[in-house]
Order: structure tokens, then C-alpha cells, then sequence
């Protein structure tokens, strides 16, 4: 949703307040030419017509860090370097820019993972890992090879024709979703279309709020805490306020069934976290529990389904890789080990690598740091450094799609769609900084998404269920792009979030 902002007001405060301003540790690092002291180059970074049109070459141009201007000139440093990256996933001294942090807080709630920091983010990961162990998540399989026949039965329906896939893979992930916290794949209808539009309408992804988010940059906590009333975070708390109803029903169902003992439970997060409860000795509250639900519904179906269309897409793209992989996925027999199939994981990798859910991770230092590179860049004065001094409430930002396109860690064909090069041995092999695959599509450190394993087993049920089945091909004009807003979203020209695809049934399955 756009504003219509007056700047007459803020405009002589903002000259004034500038004036005063110390100035940037970050002004010798080397960076592109600002179109406007306005938007600065946020507008190329955050808003191009495809996302990373800009990031890309700057990256080829200045390296893994450069430095980039903010709304009303405030600097940023743009950082893609391993090991920089490294420190700071790692660091408690960097946290969440106060946009991201407050629309956490909107949409999953103040006690939610991605909401709390220090102690209380560590006790509540701790408690949460049961659910997502490698042993808890393969348990996981029959019922997603279930949602996944389920999204084939419907692609059935519209074979032969051109459509939209990102409806029906939005879906089969949030059934998932919900089969992982609640134990069943169903929600009310209208919960289930707000949630499915929620990341598309991700606040801060328009030039007003860009704007706020730069007035708020120059103020201090209680202004920026006082533009959000600005903001259009209804729909946000009004999902979030829904799911965790939802939650506390099906938690406290899940509690008499459990003291009852007459019913057979499954394999789902409350259901765990219960039976978990009498020898955790920091258990969670039951509050505690429900509060993630928002999170686990929307983060984790959002990011596996566009991750799905844009695997479809990338075949549609590639039909020697479509079928080549198709040939490997029809050798399974009997109960199916997805870990045995190498063209099909090499081919995650690669989609995961190319199409990162969180492109972009925005940071701000709580202290003044010293940030370590793998590799020395020149500043503009013409002094080579390994170190870069970061001080107390400079931006950072993490350039996660940036790094998985280094060539020294890809291949000399980063910028290009891959996958052989998993096979090929073109990946570098050293320290991981992701959980997967070294990559940082799951993020890392203490933030790392805990639920990575489900969405790999997800993607590989589901790929492997429509691939055999079904043939995709690109419509007479590929006109998807590639929009960040919060998480890549696959988009048609007019900006809705789309992949479109005719769709054959596979002969030899008729």
C-alpha cells in the first residue's frame, strides 16, 4: 500500500539534524553513485524491475563490500564476504533493522522466534528442536508424500492448459505447514487466503515507506517506534491474532487428549512439545508454545512454496535437464530413500543457491565492532584493509543472493542456472557458514531457520511426485520476474505473484 507523505515539515529538521551527525566510518569504503540524496540507491538495491539487476554488478565492480547511501544520505555497508558474513550471522552485537524487527513482531507475535533475542531466543530454539531433528522430520514423510499426490490429483485437473502454479503450490506447503504444528492439513478457508497473501504485501516495500523508514533513521527509538502508526500492519496482526487462536484451540484439545490418554496422538509440534514437557527442565509455557504458530505457518510454507515455483520454472526453462531428471526420479522403487537421489538434490541445491528466500538481511550494530574480511578491498584513499570498523547504530546489510554467486565459491559460472556443478565437484568445500549445502538460503548461527531439514524433505517429496507425472513448459512469453519483498517472490509484469506454465500429462503415466 502506497502513502502520500508530506516532506515540507521534515525537511528543514532533517537538513539540521544532518548537520550535526557525525560522520559515517564508512565513507571510504568504496561504492556506486548515488541518482538521489532522497532514496539514495535503495530504490536499485531494494525495488528494481528484477530484483538484483543492480546488486549483481556492483558486486563485480566493487567486490564483496562496498557501501551504499540510505535515504537522505545515510550509509550502508553491503557486505557478501564469507567471512564477514560469519562473524556477523554469529555476532549478538548486530540486530534486526527496526522495520523487520516490528513487522516480526506484527505478524508472529512478541514471543515468537524471530521476535526475541538473547536468552530467551536460545531457551525457546532449545525446546523447539525436537520437532525438527532428522530423526522427527523423516517421520514426516508418508504425510507429505500424501500432500504432495493431493497437488498432483489438482494439477490432474488443469492438464493440458496454461495456469498460475503458485496458488497450488501455496497450497500443498501451507497443508504441510499445518500438518507440522497441528497434526491435520486443514484451516478455515478465509485464514488460509490471508495467509497466502501475506508476503506480498510485506510492509517497507514501497518508496514511501522506504521514506519512513529514513525519517525514522534520523530520530531517535520513540519516533521510529511512533511511524508505525503510519504503516499498514493491520492485515499483519489480524493473521498473526487468528493463527494463535487457532493454536490455543488446537493446543488445548491436544492437552485433554493427552490426559485423557484415549486418543492416538501423532507426530506434530504441540503433540511433541507435550510429550517433551515432563523432562524438559526448561519446558515451555503454554503461551510460549501457540505464540509460534503464526511463524510456523506463514514463514514456513511461504519460502517452500516459492522455492517450488521457481524449481518448476527453472525446468520449464531447462527441458534436457527436466528429463534427464525425470529419468533419475522414475527409478525409485518400493519406500523411497530422497537422499539416494543425486540429480534431484544437486538440483535443490542449485534453485535453493540462485533463488535465496531472505536475498537480503538488514542490520544494525548495538555496539561498535571490528569486522574481519577473507579478502582485502582498497578504499577510496587508496589503503588496503582486512578490517573494517563498524560503529554503534550503522547499517549493515547481508547480501545472502550475493554470496551464493561469488565465483570463488560457485564456480566461474555462478552468475548462471547449474546444477551439475554439485556433481561436477565446482563447489568450494570449505568452513560451512549455512546448515545446508553451505549455503546461507536457511540463514545461519543462532538464527538459523530450524525447520531447513522439513523444507528440503518437502521440496524433494513434492518434486519428485510432479516431475515423473507431468511436463512444464514455458508459455509463448516468459515474462517472470524476480521481486523481493521480504522473501523472493516469483511475479508476472504487472508485479502479482505468478508462474505460469502449461502443463502436460507424461504419456507414459496415462
Amino acid at each position: 500500500m502506497e502513502y502520500t507523505l508530506t516532506f515540507a515539515a521534515f525537511l528543514g529538521v532533517f537538513v539540521l539534524f544532518s548537520a550535526f551527525r557525525r560522520k559515517s566510518s564508512l565513507r571510504t569504503i568504496p561504492s556506486p553513485i548515488s541518482p538521489s540524496w532522497i532514496f539514495g540507491n535503495m530504490l536499485e538495491l531494494m525495488l528494481p524491475p528484477t530484483y538484483g539487476e543492480s546488486e549483481f554488478v556492483w558486486q563485480n565492480i566493487y567486490g564483496t563490500v562496498y557501501r551504499v547511501r540510505g535515504c537522505f544520505g545515510q550509509q550502508r555497508l553491503v557486505i557478501s564476504d564469507p567471512l564477514a558474513l560469519q562473524h556477523i550471522i554469529k555476532s549478538a552485537n548486530f540486530h534486526h533493522a527496526h522495520r523487520k524487527d516490528a513487522a516480526n513482531i506484527a505478524l508472529y507475535g512478541a514471543k515468537s522466534v524471530p521476535a526475541l533475542q538473547g536468552e530467551e531466543h536460545r531457551r525457546l530454539r532449545a525446546a523447539l528442536n525436537v520437532v525438527f531433528t532428522a530423526a522427527a522430520v523423516s517421520e514426516y514423510q508418508a504425510v507429505l508424500e500424501r500432500i504432495a499426490r493431493r497437488a498432483s490429483d489438482e494439477l490432474e485437473a488443469n492438464s493440458g492448459k496454461s495456469i498460475n502454479i503458485c496458488p497450488l503450490l501455496g497450497g500443498a506447503a501451507l497443508s504441510a505447514a499445518c500438518e507440522l504444528v497441528f497434526g491435520t492439513g486443514e484451516l478455515d478457508e478465509d485464514l488460509v487466503g490471508d495467509i497466502l497473501k501475506i508476503m506480498p504485501r510485506w510492509p517497507g516495500q514501497s518508496k514511501s515507506e522506504m521514506l519512513i523508514d529514513g525519517i525514522g533513521a534520523r530520530f531517535p527509538l520513540f519516533f521510529r517506534a511512533a511511524t508505525l502508526y503510519l504503516r499498514s500492519f493491520n492485515l499483519l496482526r489480524q493473521v498473526q491474532a487468528r493463527a494463535t487462536r487457532v493454536g490455543r484451540q488446537v493446543f488445548r484439545a491436544r492437552v485433554a487428549a493427552m490426559e485423557s490418554g484415549t486418543v492416538d496422538l501423532g507426530h506434530d509440534l504441540y503433540t511433541k512439545l507435550l510429550a517433551n514437557a515432563s523432562s524438559n527442565k526448561k519446558k515451555l509455557t503454554d503461551d510460549e508454545i501457540t505464540a509460534q504458530t503464526s511463524v510456523l505457518l506463514i514463514a514456513g510454507h511461504e519460502t517452500t512454496a516459492n522455492t517450488l515455483a521457481f524449481s518448476l520454472l527453472e525446468l520449464a526453462r531447462n527441458p534436457e535437464f527436466q528429463e534427464k531428471l525425470r529419468e533419475e526420479v522414475n527409478t525409485r522403487q518400493g519406500n523411497v530413500v530422497y537422499d539416494s537421489l543425486p540429480l534431484l538434490n544437486a538440483f535443490i541445491k542449485e534453485i535453493l543457491r540462485v533463488y535465496p528466500a531472505a536475498a537480503l538481511r538488514e542490520r544494525v550494530a548495538l555496539k561498535d565492532e571490528i569486522v574481519t574480511l577473507s579478502k582485502e578491498i582498497v578504499t577510496t584513499t587508496g589503503h588496503r584493509i582486512t578490517q573494517i570498523p563498524i560503529r554503534k547504530g550503522d547499517q549493515v546489510v547481508l547480501a545472502l543472493a550475493s554470496y551464493q554467486r561469488l565465483p570463488s565459491l560457485w564456480g566461474d559460472d555462478a552468475d548462471s542456472f547449474n546444477p551439475y556443478r554439485w556433481i561436477e565437484g565446482k563447489v568450494h568445500q570449505g568452513e560451512a557458514i549455512g546448515p545446508y549445502a553451505n549455503l546461507l538460503s536457511f540463514f545461519g548461527g543462532p538464527h538459523v531457520c530450524p525447520g531447513w531439514r522439513f523444507a528440503v524433505l518437502e521440496m524433494q517429496v513434492i518434486l519428485s511426485e510432479l516431475i515423473p507425472k507431468f511436463s512444464f513448459t514455458l508459455p509463448v512469453n516468459d515474462n517472470i520476474r524476480v521481486k523481493l519483498s521480504n522473501t523472493l517472490q516469483p511475479t508476472d509484469s504487472s508485479g502479482q505473484k505468478c508462474v505460469r506454465l502449461c502443463v502436460a500429462r507424461n504419456s507414459e503415466h496415462v
